[in-house]
Order: C-alpha cells, then structure tokens, then sequence
C-alpha cells in the first residue's frame, strides 16, 4: 500500500476531526497541514517518525519519543508484534493515531500548552529548520486553502 494512503487510513478520524489536509511531501514523508501548526510522518527502515512543525517558525522538532514516553500501555492492547518493515509501519502508525487521540488532544487542536512538556522530556532535541520539501508541501497546501 502506498505510504499516503496508509496514514489516510489510520489517521482518517483524526483527520476528520481537526480539519487536517493530508499532503504528500516525498515518498517517505505525509504532512498534515492545519491552519495553525503541521505533523509530518515519515518512515524509515525502522518505522515511523513523527515531527510537529512550527510554521510560523518554519522549525519542526521530531515528537516520537516524546510521545511514546507518555503513552500507556492499555494502548498497545492488541497490538502483536511486527514481522516485517510494511507492518512495522503499520502498527506504528495505527499506535500514534490512537496515541495522539487518547492522549494529545491538545496537541491535535494547536494548543501550545504539551510544549512545555516535551522541551522538559529528556527525549527533547531542539528544533530545527524545515526542509525544502516541507516547505514546498507547506506551500502547497496554503495556496489550497488549508
């Protein structure tokens, strides 16, 4: 399955929900732009990767770890193990959607207020500069509309 489709499959309430525009930045990175802020998605050979983009800052800081540090573990309930990289990204982007749900509402509605929070997680990395594909994503997407 093609990456942008899967993470419109996994995050389609959510989506829904917060009024994201689902943005295809490359083959291995999805953007959903919301007015205010941004997520990228990437995947890699060992997964999924989430960054928040600032983009009133053009800045993104990766969130993954961050996010994880605070998930419970009911959500993994149900969750076996992956046998290979396509289900390694499967299950990680299901586990995010519901992890973002359940525990970063704040987060999806572009309140600032989990910031302080992740810049005092030992799994803080500054941020740093967007790339030319985020931005021509970015772009993009403000000239649709979003």
């Amino acid at each position: 399955m093609e990456f942008k489709h899967a993470v419109q499959n996994s995050f389609a309430d959510i989506i829904q929900e917060y009024q994201f525009d689902l943005i295809k930045v490359n083959e291995d990175e999805i953007m959903l732009l919301n007015p205010n802020y941004a997520l990228t998605i990437w995947k890699s050979r060992e997964g999924i990767d989430i960054y928040y983009l600032f983009l009133n800052q053009l800045e993104k800081v990766k969130i993954t770890n961050f996010l994880f540090s605070n998930y419970k573990k009911d959500l993994l309930a149900n969750i076996l193990p992956a046998n290979n990289l396509a289900d390694k990204i499967s299950k990680g982007l299901l586990i995010h959607s519901r992890g973002l749900r359940k525990y970063f509402p704040e987060l999806l509605a572009g309140k600032a207020k989990w910031i302080g929070a992740l810049k005092n997680n030992h799994f803080y990395n500054e941020a740093r500069e967007i790339n030319n594909d985020e931005l021509a994503a970015y772009q993009r997407g403000i000239q649709t509309g979003v």
